[in-house]
Protein backbone atom coordinates (compact mmCIF):
# COMPACT_ATOMS: atom_id res chain seq x y z
CA UNK A 1 0.00 0.00 0.00
CA UNK A 2 1.48 3.39 -0.94
CA UNK A 3 0.72 6.06 0.38
CA UNK A 4 1.37 10.48 -0.92
CA UNK A 5 0.82 12.72 2.35
CA UNK A 6 0.54 16.31 2.15
CA UNK A 7 1.51 18.70 5.12
CA UNK A 8 0.84 21.85 4.97
CA UNK A 9 -0.43 23.15 8.14
CA UNK A 10 1.96 26.20 8.66
CA UNK A 11 5.30 27.12 7.79
CA UNK A 12 6.29 24.01 6.21
CA UNK A 13 5.15 22.45 2.74
CA UNK A 14 5.96 19.34 2.57
CA UNK A 15 5.20 15.91 0.83
CA UNK A 16 6.27 12.24 1.69
CA UNK A 17 5.43 9.28 0.35
CA UNK A 18 4.92 5.92 2.19
CA UNK A 19 5.05 2.05 1.15
CA UNK A 20 3.68 -0.83 3.59
CA UNK A 21 5.09 1.56 6.35
CA UNK A 22 8.09 2.24 5.12
CA UNK A 23 9.00 6.03 4.28
CA UNK A 24 10.04 6.50 0.57
CA UNK A 25 10.88 10.66 0.85
CA UNK A 26 10.14 13.47 3.28
CA UNK A 27 11.00 16.50 1.63
CA UNK A 28 10.56 20.07 3.29
CA UNK A 29 10.32 23.37 2.13
CA UNK A 30 10.85 25.49 5.44
CA UNK A 31 10.42 28.98 6.09
CA UNK A 32 11.88 30.03 8.80
CA UNK A 33 14.29 32.22 7.38
CA UNK A 34 11.50 33.87 5.59
CA UNK A 35 9.77 34.81 8.84
CA UNK A 36 12.33 35.20 10.89
CA UNK A 37 12.72 39.24 10.58
CA UNK A 38 9.16 39.20 11.89
CA UNK A 39 9.69 37.14 15.11
CA UNK A 40 7.31 34.75 14.02
CA UNK A 41 4.74 33.37 11.35
CA UNK A 42 2.65 35.72 8.72
CA UNK A 43 0.04 33.53 7.72
CA UNK A 44 -0.71 35.08 4.90
CA UNK A 45 3.52 34.90 3.73
CA UNK A 46 3.57 31.34 4.83
CA UNK A 47 0.63 30.86 2.09
CA UNK A 48 2.31 32.47 -0.66
CA UNK A 49 5.63 30.34 -0.71
CA UNK A 50 4.02 27.50 0.03
CA UNK A 51 2.49 28.38 -3.27
CA UNK A 52 6.09 29.15 -4.72
CA UNK A 53 7.54 26.09 -3.51
CA UNK A 54 5.10 23.42 -3.81
CA UNK A 55 6.43 22.15 -7.59
CA UNK A 56 10.26 21.60 -6.57
CA UNK A 57 8.35 19.65 -3.42
CA UNK A 58 6.34 17.78 -5.57
CA UNK A 59 8.96 16.82 -7.99
CA UNK A 60 11.89 16.19 -5.69
CA UNK A 61 10.01 13.81 -3.70
CA UNK A 62 8.55 11.42 -6.47
CA UNK A 63 12.29 11.55 -7.89
CA UNK A 64 13.62 10.78 -4.48
CA UNK A 65 10.59 8.08 -4.09
CA UNK A 66 11.70 6.41 -7.25
CA UNK A 67 8.38 4.91 -7.53
CA UNK A 68 5.81 5.69 -10.78
CA UNK A 69 2.94 8.14 -9.97
CA UNK A 70 0.56 6.00 -10.82
CA UNK A 71 1.73 3.32 -8.07
CA UNK A 72 0.11 5.16 -5.29
CA UNK A 73 -3.06 4.17 -4.01
CA UNK A 74 -4.28 7.15 -2.03
CA UNK A 75 -3.73 10.95 -0.94
CA UNK A 76 -3.84 12.52 2.19
CA UNK A 77 -3.05 15.80 3.30
CA UNK A 78 -3.62 17.76 6.90
CA UNK A 79 -6.77 19.45 6.92
CA UNK A 80 -7.08 20.61 10.42
CA UNK A 81 -5.84 22.38 12.45
CA UNK A 82 -3.47 25.11 11.35
CA UNK A 83 -3.47 28.53 9.63
CA UNK A 84 -6.71 28.66 6.90
CA UNK A 85 -4.40 30.01 4.15
CA UNK A 86 -1.46 27.61 4.40
CA UNK A 87 -3.98 24.33 4.71
CA UNK A 88 -6.33 25.44 1.52
CA UNK A 89 -2.90 25.40 0.08
CA UNK A 90 -2.31 21.60 0.68
CA UNK A 91 -5.65 20.46 0.25
CA UNK A 92 -6.02 21.90 -3.24
CA UNK A 93 -2.44 20.06 -4.10
CA UNK A 94 -4.00 17.08 -2.62
CA UNK A 95 -7.20 16.90 -4.39
CA UNK A 96 -5.26 18.00 -8.06
CA UNK A 97 -2.87 14.97 -7.56
CA UNK A 98 -5.61 12.37 -6.37
CA UNK A 99 -8.43 14.12 -9.35
CA UNK A 100 -5.45 13.28 -11.76
CA UNK A 101 -4.64 9.28 -9.91
CA UNK A 102 -8.05 9.00 -9.31
CA UNK A 103 -7.45 8.17 -6.31
CA UNK A 104 -8.81 8.43 -3.15
CA UNK A 105 -7.94 11.29 -0.87
CA UNK A 106 -8.40 11.33 3.23
CA UNK A 107 -8.29 14.90 5.52
CA UNK A 108 -6.15 13.92 8.76
CA UNK A 109 -5.81 15.71 11.67
CA UNK A 110 -2.43 17.16 12.31
CA UNK A 111 -2.25 16.71 16.58
CA UNK A 112 -2.62 13.45 15.32
CA UNK A 113 0.02 13.17 13.02
CA UNK A 114 2.74 14.66 14.95
CA UNK A 115 2.08 11.85 17.60
CA UNK A 116 2.20 9.18 14.88
CA UNK A 117 5.25 10.60 13.31
CA UNK A 118 6.95 9.63 17.14
CA UNK A 119 6.31 5.92 15.62
CA UNK A 120 7.77 5.98 12.37
CA UNK A 121 10.49 4.39 13.37
CA UNK A 122 8.74 2.15 16.18
CA UNK A 123 5.15 0.90 16.86
CA UNK A 124 2.87 1.54 19.46
CA UNK A 125 1.84 -0.74 21.96
CA UNK A 126 -2.04 0.70 23.37
CA UNK A 127 -2.96 2.50 25.08
CA UNK A 128 -0.44 5.42 23.98
CA UNK A 129 0.03 7.93 26.77
CA UNK A 130 1.22 11.08 24.06
CA UNK A 131 2.24 14.11 25.12
CA UNK A 132 2.43 16.85 22.58
CA UNK A 133 4.21 19.81 22.94
CA UNK A 134 4.57 22.66 20.10
CA UNK A 135 4.28 26.08 19.52
CA UNK A 136 0.38 26.20 19.07
CA UNK A 137 -0.21 23.23 20.99
CA UNK A 138 0.31 21.71 24.57
CA UNK A 139 -2.10 18.46 25.10
CA UNK A 140 -1.97 14.87 26.80
CA UNK A 141 -3.47 12.21 24.89
CA UNK A 142 -4.41 9.02 25.50
CA UNK A 143 -4.60 6.67 22.14
CA UNK A 144 -6.46 4.05 22.20
CA UNK A 145 -5.85 2.96 18.64
CA UNK A 146 -4.81 4.85 15.04
CA UNK A 147 -8.47 6.02 15.28
CA UNK A 148 -9.24 6.81 18.96
CA UNK A 149 -7.31 10.08 20.53
CA UNK A 150 -9.00 10.99 24.24
CA UNK A 151 -7.15 14.18 24.89
CA UNK A 152 -7.26 14.77 28.66
CA UNK A 153 -5.55 17.94 29.25
CA UNK A 154 -4.90 20.64 26.73
CA UNK A 155 -3.67 24.72 27.65
CA UNK A 156 -5.68 27.01 28.23
CA UNK A 157 -4.47 29.88 26.25
CA UNK A 158 -0.64 30.09 25.52
CA UNK A 159 1.09 27.03 23.98
CA UNK A 160 4.73 25.90 25.68
CA UNK A 161 6.08 26.38 22.44
CA UNK A 162 4.45 30.15 22.10
CA UNK A 163 5.84 30.79 25.42
CA UNK A 164 9.51 30.10 24.12
CA UNK A 165 9.21 32.10 21.38
CA UNK A 166 7.73 35.47 23.08
CA UNK A 167 9.86 35.08 26.56
CA UNK A 168 13.04 34.41 23.38
CA UNK A 169 12.05 37.78 21.60
CA UNK A 170 11.61 39.68 24.39
CA UNK A 171 15.54 38.51 25.49
CA UNK A 172 17.10 39.32 22.55
CA UNK A 173 17.63 36.27 20.83
CA UNK A 174 16.84 34.81 17.42
CA UNK A 175 13.17 33.09 15.81
CA UNK A 176 12.35 30.31 16.84
CA UNK A 177 13.47 30.93 20.32
CA UNK A 178 12.94 27.09 21.63
CA UNK A 179 15.98 25.64 20.50
CA UNK A 180 18.06 28.56 21.43
CA UNK A 181 16.84 28.71 24.49
CA UNK A 182 17.11 25.43 25.20
CA UNK A 183 21.05 25.76 24.36
CA UNK A 184 21.68 28.28 26.55
CA UNK A 185 19.96 26.33 29.46
CA UNK A 186 22.08 23.54 29.15
CA UNK A 187 24.90 25.87 30.03
CA UNK A 188 22.96 27.75 33.09
CA UNK A 189 22.17 27.55 36.78
CA UNK A 190 18.03 26.65 36.51
CA UNK A 191 17.95 28.27 40.34
CA UNK A 192 19.53 31.87 39.58
CA UNK A 193 16.30 33.35 38.79
CA UNK A 194 13.00 32.95 40.52
CA UNK A 195 10.13 31.97 38.34
CA UNK A 196 6.72 30.21 38.83
CA UNK A 197 5.46 26.71 37.63
CA UNK A 198 2.92 27.53 35.28
CA UNK A 199 -0.35 25.77 36.56
CA UNK A 200 0.88 23.63 39.06
CA UNK A 201 -1.94 22.20 40.26
CA UNK A 202 -3.79 18.83 40.09
CA UNK A 203 -5.24 18.88 36.63
CA UNK A 204 -3.87 17.79 33.57
CA UNK A 205 -4.17 20.92 31.83
CA UNK A 206 -1.63 24.11 30.85
CA UNK A 207 -1.41 27.37 31.55
CA UNK A 208 2.03 29.56 29.84
CA UNK A 209 1.02 33.08 29.83
CA UNK A 210 1.77 33.39 33.83
CA UNK A 211 5.13 31.77 33.08
CA UNK A 212 5.04 33.99 30.10
CA UNK A 213 4.59 37.43 32.06
CA UNK A 214 6.47 36.51 34.62
CA UNK A 215 9.30 36.30 32.36
CA UNK A 216 8.71 39.36 30.49
CA UNK A 217 8.54 41.14 33.79
CA UNK A 218 11.63 40.17 35.19
CA UNK A 219 13.22 40.90 31.91
CA UNK A 220 11.56 44.47 32.16
CA UNK A 221 12.52 44.60 36.08
CA UNK A 222 16.29 44.09 35.67
CA UNK A 223 16.46 46.32 32.62
CA UNK A 224 15.01 48.92 34.41
CA UNK A 225 17.62 48.63 37.28
CA UNK A 226 20.41 48.12 35.07
CA UNK A 227 21.04 44.87 36.24
CA UNK A 228 22.85 42.57 33.32
CA UNK A 229 21.07 39.44 32.30
CA UNK A 230 23.15 36.29 32.47
CA UNK A 231 21.46 34.53 29.78
CA UNK A 232 22.21 31.26 30.30
CA UNK A 233 20.90 31.01 33.73
CA UNK A 234 17.46 32.73 32.57
CA UNK A 235 17.41 30.68 29.94
CA UNK A 236 18.01 27.79 32.65
CA UNK A 237 15.68 29.17 34.93
CA UNK A 238 12.90 29.69 32.57
CA UNK A 239 12.91 26.04 30.70
CA UNK A 240 13.47 24.37 34.40
CA UNK A 241 10.00 26.10 35.01
CA UNK A 242 8.31 25.32 31.79
CA UNK A 243 8.96 21.61 31.63
CA UNK A 244 8.32 21.23 35.38
CA UNK A 245 4.60 21.34 34.60
CA UNK A 246 5.25 18.64 31.70
CA UNK A 247 6.73 16.53 34.01
CA UNK A 248 4.70 16.68 36.85
CA UNK A 249 1.28 16.07 35.14
CA UNK A 250 2.59 13.76 32.18
CA UNK A 251 3.45 11.35 35.92
CA UNK A 252 0.64 12.19 37.29
CA UNK A 253 -1.56 10.66 34.35
CA UNK A 254 1.01 7.71 33.91
CA UNK A 255 -0.15 6.75 37.24
CA UNK A 256 -3.65 7.20 36.64
CA UNK A 257 -3.95 5.19 33.25
CA UNK A 258 -1.48 2.71 33.22
CA UNK A 259 0.04 3.46 29.47
CA UNK A 260 1.71 0.50 27.94
CA UNK A 261 3.33 3.42 25.49
CA UNK A 262 4.59 6.47 26.74
CA UNK A 263 5.89 9.31 24.14
CA UNK A 264 6.06 12.61 22.93
CA UNK A 265 5.38 14.53 20.01
CA UNK A 266 5.67 17.73 17.97
CA UNK A 267 8.22 20.68 17.82
CA UNK A 268 9.13 21.39 21.62
CA UNK A 269 10.16 17.46 21.46
CA UNK A 270 13.03 18.23 20.17
CA UNK A 271 13.62 20.09 23.40
CA UNK A 272 16.58 18.17 25.87
CA UNK A 273 15.24 18.65 28.94
CA UNK A 274 11.81 17.10 27.75
CA UNK A 275 13.12 14.24 25.88
CA UNK A 276 15.01 13.49 29.09
CA UNK A 277 12.27 13.74 30.83
CA UNK A 278 9.87 11.74 28.99
CA UNK A 279 12.82 8.66 29.33
CA UNK A 280 13.30 8.78 32.91
CA UNK A 281 9.40 8.71 33.65
CA UNK A 282 9.28 5.12 31.29
CA UNK A 283 11.93 3.82 33.13
CA UNK A 284 10.84 5.12 36.51
CA UNK A 285 7.24 3.41 36.11
CA UNK A 286 8.58 0.60 33.61
CA UNK A 287 7.02 1.61 30.95
CA UNK A 288 9.62 -0.73 28.71
CA UNK A 289 7.99 1.00 25.29
CA UNK A 290 9.21 4.48 25.82
CA UNK A 291 10.54 6.50 22.86
CA UNK A 292 11.36 10.16 21.63
CA UNK A 293 10.67 10.46 17.87
CA UNK A 294 13.73 11.06 15.72
CA UNK A 295 14.50 15.16 15.65
CA UNK A 296 13.52 15.02 11.90
CA UNK A 297 10.15 13.68 13.23
CA UNK A 298 9.68 16.26 15.54
CA UNK A 299 8.82 19.30 13.64
CA UNK A 300 6.38 19.67 10.87
CA UNK A 301 6.13 17.01 8.02
CA UNK A 302 4.51 14.58 5.90
CA UNK A 303 6.14 11.27 6.68
CA UNK A 304 4.22 11.57 10.28
CA UNK A 305 0.98 12.13 7.89
CA UNK A 306 1.55 9.24 6.10
CA UNK A 307 2.49 6.98 9.21
CA UNK A 308 -0.81 8.11 10.38
CA UNK A 309 -2.60 7.26 7.10
CA UNK A 310 -1.34 3.81 7.44
CA UNK A 311 -2.21 2.58 10.70
CA UNK A 312 -5.47 4.17 10.13
CA UNK A 313 -5.55 2.34 6.50
CA UNK A 314 -3.78 -0.88 7.48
Amino acid sequence: MKILAIESSCDEFSLAIIDNGIILTNVISSQINHHKEFGGVVPELAARLHLENMHWVIEQAIEESQINIEEIDYVVYTAKPGLIGSLIVGKVVAETIALYLNKPIIGLDHIEGHIFGAAIEHEFIYPVLAMVVSGGHTQIEVVHSPSEFEIIGATNDDAIGECYDKVARVLGLDYPGGPVIDKLAQQGNPEAYKLPIPKDDLSYDFSYSGLKTAAVNLVHNLQQKNQPIDLKDFAASFQIAAVSAVSHKLERAIQNYNPQTLTVAGGVSANSQIRKIILELGQKYQISNTFVPKSEYCTDNAAMMAKLAYEKLK
